[in-house]
């Protein structure tokens, strides 16, 4: 098992030696066994968290093998969130957020997202600083957060959804969301259609929905 170091640059900016291999060797875990490829992720981000420390230091995202730790963080966090394990996954974001200010993967959506399941309504609002109001994620989280707190509808957000990103609106709400041989196509494409975005989007907070069934239930009602 190579040891992980963290390396100042030239640029300021600090890169992780050690971990190339890891998020590819799991990802080809991850076609015979998830749980097994999930384990592997999480190990492995816990050696990077060791060799972070209490450090304050800014990753590069250039850096191939320093992205692709990073992609490893994003990964395990996912991990955590799909087996409901919210406040690991947060803990795991936080990180990757505060070692990328930039953030190049967006983490910043899913943290919202998982800080109104826990009701974490002040660091919500922290975060929806970083997320446009013009964009559907900020009105999906509107409608989300609304719920948590009075189990009702924001009227103006569901308006807005509705109008303005229909297309969002649409595949939250639909009964099927297939994986079909169109959508893996289009989102390997540089620029993938409104349907693919909006449909991966349901695939990242889907865990949310299994375990809050009742949400889009009351959006499709109101």
């Amino acid at each position: 098992m190579a040891r992980i170091t963290i390396n100042p640059s030239s640029s300021g900016l600090w890169h992780v030696v050690g971990l190339k291999d890891e998020l590819h060797r799991s990802r080809e875990q991850e076609k015979e066994l998830w749980a097994a490829a999930a384990d592997m992720r999480f190990e492995a981000v816990q050696r990077l968290l060791d060799a972070l420390g209490d450090e304050d230091v800014h990753l590069d995202w250039e850096d191939r093998p320093t992205r692709a730790a990073m992609e490893l963080l994003y990964a395990a966090g996912a991990d955590q969130f799909i087996v409901g394990e919210v406040e690991t996954a947060v803990a795991l974001w936080e990180t990757l957020l505060a070692v990328d200010e930039e953030d190049h993967m967006s983490v910043s959506v899913p943290l919202a997202f998982s800080y109104v399941e826990l009701e974490d309504f002040d660091c919500l609002e922290e975060m929806l600083f970083s997320i446009s109001s013009k964009t559907p994620e900020y009105h999906l989280l509107t409608l989300w957060a609304e719920y948590r707190r009075t189990g009702g509808v924001d009227r103006d957000a569901l308006r807005t959804l509705r109008s303005r990103h229909k297309v969002w609106f649409e595949e939250f709400l639909a009964d099927e969301h297939p994986i079909d041989e169109e959508y893996l196509a289009d989102s390997r494409s540089e620029r993938p259609s409104q349907r693919t975005e909006a449909r991966e989007l349901f695939f990242a907070t889907a865990p949310l929905w299994e375990r809050n069934a009742n949400f889009l239930k009351t959006i499709k009602k109101a």
